[in-house]
């Protein structure tokens, strides 16, 4: 029984309650405590009652509006995720439709510069040329738009990864771009972090292509990646002597297909960074990065210590 006045006949003790007065609607706090005789003999109680009704009240309403904004979050939510998964599937559908004409364009541009050889024509073969660069262009895009997809979509895994052994196996990669450089690599101790390997593999892939790329005119390239704590997570950085970009276009840089540099300059497609973004978000980290032109660039993501469910 919740009567404390019962529960002090019982056990001799202190209790409280909350009170509803039947027939009212009125709320109380009432607390008991014993009154004994010089013997210790329990002889009766000291009762204190406060009237808590409209605090009861505001909490009930706090309930009613926590309940409200917790509906409309979910509701948000699914209409946000309904969406983003129309609009992955319609990329993804619109990229593999484009694929098919496209191969047609590129053959049958090659067809004609191949028939065009010899001729004294030489537009043509001139414009075929760039109908064939161009169909190579797109196809790039193309690739880029579908793995860009694919990072949204893919079944992520849950497992230990050693960040340095995923930097190391992207560095190899490179070395067909980095044969005929200069380039220092520093690399610090990095530590391991739980995520998804395929895809954390994809974001270092991208984030050390970007720093062979725009070193390039760089004598002697430096690169370094390295990592600091940051009270619950752990921050990873690249930094490279290449460059760099204006400050004042930073929020550009992650943006699908936006570009920094021209075409002429450094070849790419606008979508690394974006798939970067995408990859490091799903893992519960955050992306970004600081530049001042001509001295070159940093990239930083963060990532969570320990195993931080529920992943998107």
């Amino acid at each position: 029984h919740n009567c404390p006045h019962t529960r002090l006949l019982a056990d001799g003790g202190e209790h409280t309650a909350e009170i509803h007065i039947a027939g009212t609607d009125r709320d109380f706090f009432v607390s008991v405590s014993p009154l004994r005789d010089k013997a210790g003999k329990l002889i009766g109680g000291v009762y204190v009652a406060r009237d808590i009704t409209e605090r009861k009240r505001a909490e009930d309403e706090i309930r009613r509006l926590n309940a409200e904004l917790e509906g409309r979050v979910a509701e948000r939510t699914a209409q946000l995720t309904a969406a983003n998964q129309e609009l992955e599937a319609f990329a993804y559908s619109v990229s593999h439709d484009l694929r098919s004409p496209l191969r047609h364009m590129t053959g049958f541009a090659q067809l004609l510069m191949k028939r065009s050889e010899g001729r004294p024509d030489e537009k043509s073969i001139h414009y075929a040329g760039k109908i064939v660069a161009a169909a190579q262009r797109m196809d790039l895009l193309i690739n880029g738009l579908l793995s860009f997809s694919r990072t949204g979509r893919a079944e992520m895994q849950r497992v230990e990864c050693s960040l340095r052994e995923l930097m190391l196996d992207s560095i190899r990669e490179l070395e067909g771009d980095t044969e005929c450089r200069d380039i220092s690599w520093n690399i610090d101790e990095l530590p391991a972090v739980w995520g998804d390997p395929v895809l954390l593999k994809l974001a270092c892939d991208n984030l050390l292509a970007n720093a062979v790329k725009f070193t390039r005119q760089q004598p002697r390239a430096e690169i370094r990646i390295g990592c600091r704590e940051a009270n619950d997570e752990y921050v990873f950085f690249v930094r490279d002597n290449g460059v760099g970009f204006d400050m004042g276009q930073v929020d550009r840089l992650f943006g699908v297909f936006h570009r920094l540099h021209l075409q002429e300059e450094f070849e790419g497609t606008g979508i690394g960074l974006a798939t970067v973004r995408r990859i490091i978000s799903r893992h519960g980290g955050k992306t970004w990065a600081e530049s001042f032109p001509e001295k070159g660039a940093a990239f930083y993501f963060s990532l969570p210590k320990g195993q931080v469910p529920p992943w998107a």
